[in-house]
């Protein structure tokens, strides 16, 4: 029997269990978990303490890409050669000083204009480009419900995007590099799997935030998730307990939630 067909063959995962498998992980872990998904299978929405809220620490670099695409869309022009260089710098190794050029390019009202046609409505973007300052862009807030919103409007959305946007967007993000590939896309995953990303990660009082969001599709899944923590013994422990998160959602997803 191969593996897909073992993973076929699985019984299906009750959202109630996957919410007591969540709650026992947390409860082993401690720190803060919360996750959304959209199984694309059926069409169908989970959340996991969705509305709870985390700083967003560099997933917002989705969103600002998103804006300047947006902005170029809107005054007829394509991205210069310096920008595509940054956009993906910031995406794929997540360089900040790319993500302060592309910031203050398309302006931080325009990003949470941009926030608004996602329809991100708990979403709060800041504009600093000072690394840890009170308001620095990585210190905006989120929730997983919100950042399922804009994956999907990501992945499949026209209303904000075009499809030649959409899909350069996608492209940086299955071209994240190796160290930073955890959390929703964590290694091994089969190779029949694909999958694109983006995480943030960054110390805080009250728990390390590391935040992951992307699409895994192969071997039986195809869906979006989003998954935000705060840990409460540093990154190392922060990445073992997102990891885990994720392959728990892995497992549970064989067949789509009942």
């Amino acid at each position: 029997m191969t593996l897909l067909d073992t993973e076929t063959a699985a019984a299906s995962t009750s959202r109630s269990q996957l919410a007591a498998r969540l709650v026992a992980y947390q409860r082993q872990r401690g720190g803060n978990i919360a996750l959304a998904i959209h199984d694309v299978r059926n069409n169908s929405y989970w959340g996991f303490y969705d509305s709870w809220r985390n700083e967003t620490l560099s997933i917002v670099k989705v969103l600002i890409l998103a804006t300047v695409l947006r902005r170029c869309q809107e005054r007829g022009i394509a991205m210069t050669s310096t920008q595509k260089s940054q956009a993906y710098a910031m995406i794929t190794r997540s360089d900040n000083t790319a993500a302060n050029s592309l910031l203050t390019w398309a302006g931080v009202a325009n990003v949470r204009r941009v926030a608004g046609l996602y329809g991100l409505t708990s979403t709060y973007v800041n504009g600093g480009t000072y690394a840890g300052g009170y308001d620095w862009w990585g210190y905006s807030t989120t929730n997983a419900r919100d950042q399922i919103r804009l994956l999907n409007g990501v992945m499949y959305g026209t209303t904000v995007l075009t499809y030649t946007n959409r899909e350069y967007l996608k492209s940086l993000m299955r071209q994240v590099v190796s160290s930073q590939r955890w959390g929703v896309s964590v290694p091994p995953l089969p190779s029949s799997n694909a999958w694109w990303t983006k995480n943030g990660w960054g110390p805080r009082s009250g728990g390390y935030r590391l935040n992951s969001i992307g699409h895994i599709s192969g071997n039986g899944r195809n869906y979006n998730a989003a998954i935000l923590t705060r840990a409460p013994g540093g990154f190392y422990y922060g990445l073992d307990t997102i990891n885990g998160v994720s392959r728990i959602l892995y497992d549970a997803l064989a067949t789509p939630l009942t």
